[in-house]
């Protein structure tokens, strides 16, 4: 919400031709009320991190892995090295990408790969499902950020992986999940989850999709007020069930 201790109401309808709004449905009329904002620190909660699916660092240099989960979706996992995490630090750079290629065919010494999908990564984010749009093709990921402007500079990139289609008389069926994680707080305050930063939207709001890979996933989420004199912890814990009938 833009602004608390307000009226709200929200509408369902289309814009005409003549861009005129007709509304189809209205909802009731809601109070949003401000919280204050109180110092609830406990120093004595742990805090909380995710579990990801490890990968090898050899001589703590980042990684990435790219696995063939279906014919239609494949699983990314990546670790950035302490190295790598300063060289953003120094360059102010909070966004980065995981970009997906199809290689099929291609000598990478001397060919361009054809870029398929690109995805935006919060830092807090190390693993994600992307989407394949073909099937018997050769496919690699690369983890990295944009320079002045539209230069594509890698961390790491990925083996090359195959993701081969299923005779039609083997049935199959995969289901997986993502979770999503949003909230707000006061324009200018510092939003942490598991020990990393979150970067906020100007009136203070945040929104995160996680992949739901592992069966549990522990958050702690700290907010710090803008004169760091004040904070407040939520912790959430999120599970999921796998089950074959």
């Amino acid at each position: 919400m833009p602004q608390s201790d307000r009226d709200y109401i929200t509408e369902i309808g289309y814009v005409t031709e003549g861009e005129l709004w007709v509304t189809i449905a209205r909802s009731q009329r809601i109070r949003v009320f401000g919280i204050p904002l109180t110092d609830t620190t406990d120093e004595n909660l742990a805090t909380a991190e995710a579990t990801f699916v490890d990968l090898p660092q050899i001589n703590n240099q980042s990684s990435i892995l790219l696995k063939s989960r279906s014919p239609k979706w494949a699983y990314a996992t990546w670790y950035i090295s302490t190295t790598d995490r300063q060289t953003l630090q120094n360059h102010n750079i909070s966004q980065l990408y995981l970009r997906l290629y199809d290689v099929t065919g291609l000598d990478l010494s001397y060919q361009t790969p054809q870029l398929v999908q690109q995805y935006e990564c919060d830092d807090i984010i190390r693993d994600r499902y992307v989407a394949i749009s073909a099937t018997d093709r050769d496919y690699l990921a690369e983890i990295g950020y944009f320079i002045q402007g539209d230069r594509w500079e890698i961390i790491t990139r990925s083996e090359r992986i195959r993701v081969f289609s299923r005779p039609q008389a083997d049935f199959w069926f995969v289901a997986d999940a993502e979770l999503i994680i949003h909230g707000s707080t006061e324009p200018g305050a510092t939003v942490n989850i598991a020990g990393k930063p979150i970067t906020l939207k100007s009136d203070g709001t945040f929104h995160l999709r996680i992949p739901f890979s592992d069966n549990s996933i522990n958050y702690l989420m700290t907010a710090i007020a803008a004169n760091g004199k004040q904070s407040t912890t939520i912790q959430k814990q999120f599970s999921q069930e796998n089950s074959a009938g």
